[in-house]
């Protein structure tokens, strides 16, 4: 769409956790039957809010709402694997997405994803019709093969050791889509401020 930029919010993931999953999407790529899109080597975040085509002109005012959040750096670990299943209204039930968990720090990131929708809500940006679920996206199936065993992406990440770490950034990201997937483009970063795991001052 001319004039716009697709956006969203999110957390960078340290750099050691990206190669990481990058071993394992990597791993599973040879061993899983169905069609996957894997997430690309740079491109490992978690969303905080998902913000669709924005005019270019607005970009401004979001970073101005974003600023007025204070967090303090995010004590996080990842976890094991989940899924969001299609649409079983349709009668399909194979997994749609492939994601990793958070094992620490997952209250803390829901409650930063809170605030970013209430600081936005103003804007015009609605809420989530689904609420919020602090997760790493390792895949989406694109076409799942019959019998799939889905457990092995949770043994495959069980044998990384995912270290845990402090996040201590936010960013305002534009997604570019192409055929090689979408290319992040950082349009603001928002340091965290304070000390501990969480938000400094609460949310509402």
């Amino acid at each position: 769409m001319a004039g716009t930029f697709r956006c969203f919010v999110g957390l960078p993931l340290p750099r050691d956790w990206g190669v990481s999953l990058s071993r394992v999407a990597g791993r599973l790529s040879g061993r899983l039957a169905s069609r996957i899109s894997w997430t690309r080597p740079d491109n490992w975040h978690i969303t905080l809010k998902f913000l669709g085509e924005v005019e270019q002109a607005r970009v401004p005012e979001i970073t101005s709402a974003l600023v007025e959040i204070s967090f303090a750096p995010l004590a996080l670990r990842l976890g094991g694997a989940g899924t969001f299943s299609a649409d079983a209204r349709s009668g399909a039930h194979a997994p749609r997405t492939l994601w990793v968990a958070l094992a620490e720090g997952d209250a803390a990131v829901s409650r930063l994803a809170e605030w970013v929708e209430q600081v936005l809500a103003p804007l015009g940006f609605g809420a989530r019709a689904n609420g919020f679920r602090a997760h790493v996206t390792l895949g989406r199936v694109k076409a799942p093969a019959a019998g799939e065993d889905w457990g092995l992406v949770d043994r495959e990440l069980g044998a990384e050791n995912f270290a845990p770490a402090l996040v201590g950034e936010m960013v305002l990201w534009r997604s570019i889509l192409g055929p090689a997937g979408p290319k992040y483009v950082a349009l603001e970063g928002y340091p965290a401020r304070g000390n501990g795991g969480g938000l400094a001052g609460g949310t509402a």
